[in-house]
């Protein structure tokens, strides 16, 4: 595709033609990745206690993303009454977030990342902070597969707890 071509879409316009005067030159595209790997994580925990308080949270889930090598753009979390969390972290590499169930003793998180960012070390970050006695780890790879290579986990079933690595590893 040529630079300035009529089927080229400037954002904006909302068609494929764009009028002369929103034309912009803009750098051929670059062929990359669309999409990225994509964690749901379930874990089951007998201490309700790390599900409680928001800033707990606001804490160790950034901490979690750094130590991946994430890049953390900023963070919102929410405390429920009487207690129970919810928040997501924003990340240059997409987000991570986290709903807690202390009732239930349940953490629903969900890491999505493009790129080279290894999304299971986000995931084994919680993993080994809260120490489950019961997890279910899903992936799912988005966009252009073929393009983005292999998932970093497979697929898996409720299972008991072992060790700190994901399913498979």
């Amino acid at each position: 595709m040529a630079v300035n071509d009529d089927r080229y879409e400037v954002h904006g316009t909302g068609h494929g033609t764009a009028a002369p005067e929103n034309r912009t030159p803009y750098p051929e595209p670059r062929p990359r990745p669309a999409g990225g790997h994509h964690l749901l994580a379930d874990f089951w925990v007998t201490d309700p206690e790390p599900l409680r308080r928001v800033a707990t949270w606001e804490r160790r889930l950034p901490e979690a993303c750094r130590a991946a090598g994430a890049t953390v753009l900023g963070a919102r979390f929410h405390q429920f009454e009487p207690d129970g969390v919810t928040g997501v972290v924003l990340l240059a590499e997409s987000h991570a977030s986290v709903h807690t169930w202390p009732e239930a003793g349940l953490v629903t998180l969900d890491v999505f990342t493009c790129g080279a960012l290894d999304t299971a070390a986000i995931v084994d970050a919680v993993r080994r902070w809260l120490a489950p006695v019961r997890e279910r780890v899903t992936a799912v790879a988005r966009g252009d597969v073929a393009q983005l290579g292999a998932p970093r986990a497979r697929t898996d079933t409720a299972r008991p707890a072992v060790g700190t690595g994901l399913p498979g590893r």
